[in-house]
């Protein structure tokens, strides 16, 4: 399956997902959203209902509450998600102009280059 990149609110839903021990409910992913902000259970069954139907979510029952499984894992949709933003910037979407936008934006810190860092030196020892 070809994964396509999900509106902000369907991922807002798949991030409750992601962060929680599965199967959740309908009833534990509205309350976990709700923490942030209020949400209406007609909308987010639809939602739920709309992420099954494109396959990034396996449906359950478990007694009287419909359950919801992840098809998709976080690491495998993050590609899809660095693929797009990549395609959309073209030439300007490199990683450098990336990490330099994170970084004057202080969205990135110090730590956060070191590791960046860190990583890039490991890639070159494996030769990659």
């Amino acid at each position: 399956m070809k994964l396509k990149k999900i509106p902000e609110t369907e991922l807002e839903i798949m991030q409750v997902i992601w962060s929680n021990p599965t199967p959740i409910t309908t009833s534990d992913i509205k309350r976990e959203l709700e923490k942030t902000r209020p949400w209406s259970q007609g909308a987010l069954q639809s939602l739920l209902s709309r992420l099954a139907e494109r396959g990034f979510l396996k449906t359950g029952v478990l007694g009287k509450s419909k359950t919801f499984e992840p098809l998709v894992t976080e690491d495998d949709y993050l590609k899809v998600e660095s693929a797009s933003f990549f395609k959309r910037f073209g030439e300007k979407g490199t990683i450098t102009g990336l990490v330099t936008a994170l970084y004057d934006s202080k969205t990135i810190s110090e730590k956060d280059i070191e590791e960046l860092d860190a990583f890039i030196e490991k890639i070159k020892k494996e030769g990659k």
